[in-house]
């Protein structure tokens, strides 16, 4: 049967926890966690960019496809999932442990406007692949402005 741990995260470098607080707080402001659910993990990503699109792939070794969650809000690509332990603690004498359990959470800004009607995510191999196509930012392009006659 899968569960959360219920040991407590092991504790990261300050700089780590200052993040995962960080992360924390700014999402329990938007309404996205609730209190009762801390963040154990932090998962690593790549961010590339083609002519044409964003790429962001996020590493989620032993995560299930149906508990990640992608939420894009304004310009923000939030990745929330949950990575459950495998295995009875009860029946279990652990010689080591130093795989990690609980909710990942990572936010990413994105760079520039995007096509929101066509982000596309691939989970394969415990990589979460998002691809986010670019729209031309007509804001940056200049123009001549008529003046019509009142």
């Amino acid at each position: 049967m899968a569960k959360i741990s219920k040991k407590p995260p092991g504790t990261g470098s300050p700089e780590t926890d200052k993040h995962k607080n960080f992360f924390f707080e700014e999402m329990e402001d938007a309404g996205l966690f609730a209190h009762s659910e801390p963040i154990t993990q932090i998962p690593n990503v790549d961010v590339f960019s083609t002519r044409d699109e964003l790429i962001i792939e996020v590493e989620l070794p032993g995560v299930n496809k149906q508990d990640i969650d992608i939420t894009l809000i304004k310009t923000t690509l939030t990745i929330k999932a949950l990575k459950l332990e495998c295995f009875e603690e009860d029946k279990i004498n652990y010689v080591c442990m130093e795989r990690a359990f609980g909710r990942m959470f990572r936010s990413i800004e994105l760079p520039f406007p995007v096509d929101t009607e066509k982000i596309k995510a691939v989970f394969r191999n415990g990589i979460l692949t998002i691809c986010v196509p670019k729209v031309e930012d007509k804001r940056n392009v200049s123009r001549r402005v008529p003046i019509e006659n009142a």
